[in-house]
This record gives C-alpha cells, sequence and structure tokens, in this order.
C-alpha cells in the first residue's frame, strides 16, 4: 500500500513539473516588443503631421474629443485619429540601431512624413527592396514596418475632418430655415413662425431635430467659392451655429459660418432636414 502511495506522488510531482516546464516554455511565455514610441494612447494630446507633398496638420485632444487646430478649425473625424494613433503603438517586428549618418541611405534625412505625438517624433522614409517593406525611424532606431499607414497619412486634409453638422450631444433649442422657423413658447408648445396659427406635434420637432442632430455631409469642402442663397441659424444649448445656404442642381451645401467648411448634402436628405412629418398638435 505504500509503495502505490509513493508511485502515485511521484506521478502527480512528474504532471507538477510537465506542467511548470510548458507553462514556462518560449512558446508559451508572451514577450511585448518596444513600441515605435514610449507613449500610451492615453497620454498623447497632441499629434502633428508634417508632410513633404501636402500642407502639416495639428490635432489636439479636448477631454475625449479630437480637433483640427491647423490649418482649420474645425472638430476631427474620430476613425481617422484612432488610425494616427494605432501607428503609435507598433512594435516593430525588425529594428536596428540607426546613427545619423545612415538617415540619408534611407530616405530619412528628409522624410516623406514626419508625426509628432506630443513631441516624440516618427520619421517615414523610403521602402527597401525585398519585402518593399518601410523604413521608419523612432528614436535611435530603424524599423521595417509593412506599408500600410503611408497613405492615410497623406490623404487630404477633407478626409481628417468630422463630416458631422453638429457636436456630439448637441441639443437644438430653436431652429431657422428658409421655409421653417421653429420655436417653443412659455407653454412648451411648438409653433412655426412662418405659420403662427399652428400648433405643431412636439414628436415631429424631435424626429426634425434627430435629421439635423445625426446629418452626416457626403463630403466637406475648405475651398469653396459661391454666392449664397439664404441661411440657417441653429440656437443648440450651448452656442448658436449659423450656416450659408447654397443650392445646387443635384446637392445643398451648409457653409459654416464660423470656420468656412462647406457640408455638402443630397437634396433628399435636405428635404428631411427640412419637412416636418406632421402638423398635427399632440393630442389632436
Amino acid at each position: 500500500m505504500k509503495h502505490r502511495a509513493l508511485i502515485n506522488l511521484l506521478l502527480l510531482a512528474l504532471c507538477l513539473a510537465l506542467a511548470i516546464f510548458v507553462y514556462l516554455s518560449p512558446g508559451n511565455t508572451e514577450v511585448h516588443k518596444p513600441r515605435l514610441i514610449p507613449l500610451a494612447i492615453s497620454e498623447i494630446t497632441t499629434i502633428r503631421i508634417e508632410r513633404q507633398q501636402a500642407n502639416t496638420i495639428e490635432l489636439t485632444r479636448h477631454q475625449d474629443e479630437w480637433h483640427i487646430s491647423s490649418p482649420i478649425k474645425a472638430r476631427a473625424l474620430a476613425a481617422k485619429v484612432e488610425r494616427l494613433l494605432k501607428i503609435s503603438q507598433i512594435e516593430p517586428p525588425s529594428s536596428y540601431p540607426l546613427g545619423q549618418q545612415s538617415l540619408q541611405r534611407f530616405g530619412l534625412e528628409s522624410p516623406l512624413v514626419r508625426i509628432l505625438y506630443n513631441d516624440t517624433p516618427i520619421s517615414i522614409g523610403g521602402t527597401e527592396s525585398v519585402n518593399s517593406r518601410r523604413y521608419v525611424h523612432s528614436g535611435d532606431q530603424l524599423h521595417l514596418l509593412d506599408d500600410t499607414f503611408l497613405h492615410h497619412l497623406n490623404s487630404p486634409l477633407s478626409s481628417y475632418i468630422d463630416k458631422r453638422l453638429l457636436p456630439d450631444g448637441a441639443q437644438i433649442i430653436t431652429l431657422q430655415t428658409p421655409s421653417l422657423d421653429l420655436q417653443q413658447s412659455e407653454d412648451n408648445a411648438w409653433h412655426n413662425t412662418f405659420q403662427p396659427k399652428g400648433v405643431i406635434s412636439a414628436d415631429a420637432v424631435q424626429v426634425l431635430f434627430d435629421e439635423w442632430r445625426f446629418a452626416r455631409a457626403i463630403n466637406v469642402d475648405t475651398t469653396l467659392q459661391a454666392h449664397p442663397t439664404a441661411q440657417v441659424v441653429i440656437q443648440l444649448s450651448n452656442q448658436r451655429v449659423q450656416f450659408t445656404l447654397i443650392q445646387q442642381k443635384n446637392a445643398v451645401l451648409l457653409i459654416n459660418q464660423a470656420n468656412h467648411l462647406a457640408y455638402r448634402f443630397s437634396l433628399d436628405k435636405y428635404k428631411r432636414m427640412t419637412t416636418l412629418n406632421s402638423l398635427e398638435a399632440d393630442g389632436a
């Protein structure tokens, strides 16, 4: 009996030893390589993109929202900023020490793009001939990375702009367009001052306001030259937003008077933004 117990103990010890060996073996040990920069995403508050073939773009984080601070003032497209932040967290598969004298050899003396996260730079140069991987310089290291991000960095300024017409969480108080002037009276009833005798359903007003709150433009133009035809004025809970209206053959442009960005909408979309579904009062 003692002999069998001893055998069982030996087998248990062997199993434990084997388990420890498997757990600590190289294939099961997770090793994190250094990232391109030592900053975590939560620590990054500014991004500057210096480009050879296009203008420099600067982005700044205000609380949890990113804004373009130069060369224009606008809310930044969240998906675009997310891509930029992911670049900073890349763990290079291949890295080598790099001296200043070798920068020109890899196209890094005058890089195609230079990104600064806060004040930490990353330079992007040419490509190597074997696998067409991109030469990237950060700190004192030369990295070889798959060329999957340069086209994002060289995309036009307009692709960095948030296509939403109004800021996130906007609460509309009043709305004025060429066909509507929606105001709320002291008894909380909604009226279109262009038709002062009618009382409007509060639900219909909220549906219309949602069209504006969640409106996303087809595109945003930063250099539009055109003659305005009317105005749209939206009073939010914390600010007044004014747009110049331009009606074209197949589209409508709303130009923000504060930053002069032109938001393009289809005619159908603009019609939904300016048409109440019902003019019947609540309970009628």
